[in-house]
C-alpha cells in the first residue's frame, strides 16, 4: 500500500518542484480507501488521439521523467512504478482535476476507465485530487502502515520547506519543517538529549545542475550520525555524496586551521571531525547511478566531487565563526597528532 501511496504523492511533489503546489494532503477512510490532494495546477485534460491526457496518466505506461517533461521525477519508494501501476492494482480510482476554472471528475476500475472525463462545475482553485482504494483481489491485507508513513513525511518536510504536508486517518497529523535539513538534524535520533556545541551547519548550492543541500551539527557526545538522500530517496548505506560530503568537510577545516591541519592525512582529519557530528546530505539530479536495484547506494562517480566544492568553502566561513567549534576541531587535532607520536 505504501508504494501505491509514495508513487501518487511523488506526482504531487513533482508540482512542488515545479513551483505550483505548496501543500499536499493524504487521507485514510474508515473502508481504506486512500486520497491524495495538492493545490497545483492539476493534471491537464485536453485530448491527446481522442484520450484525455489525464486518462492517459492513468492507464498508460510512460518512460519519461514526467509527464510534463520535467526531470528528476521524484520516486519516493524503492520502486517508481507511475499512476498506471497505481491504477490497474486498485479496484476503483477516482480522479478530481481543478484546472483553468473547472472541474473534472473520471472513474476507473481495475486500471480500465469506466467513465468518460466529465466537467462538473466551475471553481476558483486548483489541485488534483486521487481517492484509491487496493484491490482486495491482489492484496491480502489492503491496510495502510501509518507508522513507517508518518516518518517519512516528516523527512520530506525537512527535505522540502516550503512545502506543508498533512496527514489523516483518527487524527490530523502537520508536517511543516520552515528550518528544513537544520530540523533534521537537530532531531536526529543519535543525539537526543545531547547538548549542541554551535547552531548548525546549512549549505545549499549547485554545480553541473547537481542541488546539493548539507546540514550539519556538533554536539557534545562521542557518536557520529551520517544520513543521506538522493533524489529524495533514502541512501541508508550512503555513497559518492556522502564520501564528498566528508571530503569538503575536511577541505573546510583545512581551510580554516592551517596550522593545526598540515600535514595531517584525510582520514585523520576525519577522524577528529566526525566526532559528535550528525549531518545529513541531499543531493538532487537527473539520472542517479545506484550500487544495487535496492537504491540504498548512490555510486554516481562525478558527485562525489561536485558536493565537495559546493560546501569546503562556505564550511571553513562557517567555522572561522563559531570559535568553540573551532577550538574544539584544534584541540582534537593537536591531541591526535600528540597520540599519533
Amino acid at each position: 500500500m505504501a508504494h501505491m501511496l509514495w508513487e501518487v504523492v511523488a506526482n504531487a511533489l513533482d508540482e512542488h518542484l515545479a513551483g505550483h503546489c505548496d501543500r499536499i494532503a493524504i487521507a485514510v477512510a474508515e473502508d481504506g480507501a486512500i486520497s491524495v490532494e495538492d493545490n497545483g495546477r492539476g493534471i491537464r485534460v485536453d485530448e491527446i488521439d481522442g484520450v484525455s491526457f489525464a486518462a492517459r496518466a492513468l492507464t498508460s505506461f510512460h518512460t519519461g521523467p514526467t509527464f510534463d517533461g520535467h526531470a528528476p521525477h521524484e520516486h519516493i519508494g524503492t520502486r517508481g512504478v507511475g499512476l498506471f501501476v497505481v491504477c490497474a492494482l486498485s479496484s476503483w480510482l477516482e480522479l478530481q482535476v481543478c484546472r483553468d476554472g473547472r472541474r473534472y471528475g473520471q472513474r476507473f476500475e481495475r486500471g480500465l476507465a469506466v467513465s468518460m472525463l466529465c466537467e462538473s462545475g466551475v471553481v476558483e482553485t486548483t489541485g488534483t485530487r486521487i481517492v484509491f482504494s487496493p484491490d482486495p483481489q491482489i492484496f491480502s491485507n489492503t491496510g495502510l502502515d501509518t507508522g513507517p508513513v508518518l516518518v517519512r513525511l516528516r523527512e520530506m518536510a525537512c527535505l522540502f520547506p516550503q512545502l506543508t504536508l498533512v496527514f489523516k486517518d483518527r487524527r490530523a497529523h502537520v508536517f511543516h519543517e520552515p528550518d528544513g535539513l537544520a530540523s533534521y538534524v537537530r532531531a536526529s535520533g543519535a543525539f537526543r538529549g545531547a547538548k549542541p556545541l554551535t547552531d548548525a551547519f546549512v549549505c545549499t548550492s549547485s554545480d553541473e545542475s547537481i542541488l546539493v543541500e548539507v546540514a550539519a551539527l556538533w554536539c557534545r557526545s562521542p557518536g557520529t550520525s551520517l544520513e543521506s538522500f538522493a533524489n529524495v530517496m533514502r541512501t541508508t548505506d550512503g555513497g559518492t555524496h556522502v564520501d564528498g560530503m566528508l571530503r569538503g568537510l575536511v577541505s573546510g577545516v583545512r581551510q580554516a586551521l592551517p596550522d593545526a591541519s598540515r600535514g595531517r592525512r584525510r582520514a585523520e582529519i576525519q577522524r577528529v571531525l566526525t566526532s559528535g557530528l550528525s549531518a545529513v546530505v541531499c543531493v538532487r539530479l537527473d539520472d542517479p547511478e545506484y550500487g544495487r536495484p535496492t537504491k540504498d547506494r548512490l555510486s554516481s562517480p562525478h558527485v562525489a566531487a561536485v558536493v565537495e566544492r559546493c560546501i569546503a568553502e562556505p564550511f571553513a566561513v562557517y567555522l572561522r565563526s563559531e570559535p568553540v567549534l573551532l577550538m574544539q576541531l584544534a584541540d582534537g587535532l593537536r591531541r591526535d597528532a600528540d597520540e599519533g607520536r
